[in-house]
């Protein structure tokens, strides 16, 4: 039996996020041939001086490749190195200091990687024409959707038929219009809009101008273990983001066995595949008329629902796990 290869693992991205749930599948899926090890760094996640200290630690480790499943790769490395850029949400939705940081040191580390990992061929295509990244450095690893959401039998109620966001409020998330779209839609005035979360000051201001304010609910914080049932329980999810790498969401709704609302630009026409209604984000009509067609056009609705299932079991983790775990010991 050949010896196991020692990696050495960025462990702080473990959470309750998007990159913590990929951090998790992975670890939890970690062959025998893996000698696992962790870093011991406390620098900030957010840390400009993240890099130099994952570096001093590539240093004094005797591991032979180092693994992280997001941005952060090490300014200096005496070993292979492999890590995670999920999207380029930073160079548009984030500050100048971000843009730079992608630019000046994102771009500069990758080209000296084992290679980069990114979740669709979207955020590939991005990564090599705005970055620079020779198309050899990178693959792409798809995320994956829980079992739970496939398997899941409960229901939550609102006591009316509600349409869902389940995500953050960053401007590329396209909140306000899908907010304008709802108000104007021509549908049944027994439906609501529920979004995970607390209320804003914008958004409550938009509410009140938009006059919708008894049919929008604000969720709060939406555990893991109840997400199923909330997808579940809604008439569809409305996802039209301005920009995504990938799309969680639009997935676990699909598993959930509800339609999905999202759009026709960015990863999300790649992942939802023809399982789902897609628009275009920046024409409020559009996402106005999709609304309406999921609530009138029974036999689309229908097919969101079918076609959605299939699709999600397209995507398990187990896959993402495998292929990530190829690629580290390859």
């Amino acid at each position: 039996m050949t010896n196991p290869k020692k990696v050495l693992i960025d462990g702080r991205w473990a959470g309750d996020t998007g990159i913590g749930r990929l951090y998790k599948e992975v670890m939890e899926a970690r062959p025998p041939e893996a000698a696992c090890s962790w870093i011991k760094s406390k620098a900030g996640l957010g840390s400009l001086f993240s890099p130099a200290a994952l570096g001093w630690e590539t240093l004094q480790s005797q591991a032979d490749v180092f693994y992280s499943p997001s941005f952060m790769p090490p300014l200096f490395s005496r070993m292979p190195y492999i890590f995670t850029v999920h999207d380029l949400m930073h160079l548009f939705y984030y500050s100048a200091m971000h843009k730079i940081y992608y630019q000046q040191v994102i771009a500069r580390l990758a080209k000296r990687a084992k290679q980069v990992v990114t979740v669709s061929h979207f955020s590939k295509n991005q990564l090599i024409e705005l970055l620079g990244i020779p198309e050899h450095l990178i693959t792409v690893i798809y995320n994956g959707v829980d079992e739970h959401f496939l398997n899941n039998e409960s229901t939550f109620s609102l006591g009316r038929p509600y349409f869902l966001y389940v995500g953050n409020r960053r401007t590329n998330k396209n909140i306000p219009a899908m907010l304008q779209a709802f108000a104007q839609a021509k549908i049944p005035d027994e439906f609501i809009f529920a979004l995970s979360g607390k209320p804003d000051e914008e958004l409550e201001t938009l509410i009140q101008k938009l006059g919708i304010q008894k049919k929008v609910r604000f969720l709060g914080f939406i555990p893991e273990a109840d997400l199923p049932k909330v997808y579940k329980g809604a008439y569809a999810t409305l996802f039209a983001s301005l920009m995504e790498g990938f799309g969680i969401p639009v997935l676990e709704s699909m598993a959930s066995g509800t339609p999905v609302l999202t759009s026709s630009v960015s990863a999300l026409p790649e992942i939802a595949g023809s399982a789902a209604l897609c628009v275009d984000p920046l024409d409020l009509e559009a996402i106005k008329g999709g609304i309406e067609t999921l609530v009138y056009d029974q036999s689309t609705y229908e097919d969101c629902v079918t076609l959605g299932k299939e699709r999600a079991l397209e995507f398990p983790w187990s896959a993402t796990a495998q292929e990530t775990w190829k690629l580290i010991l390859s």
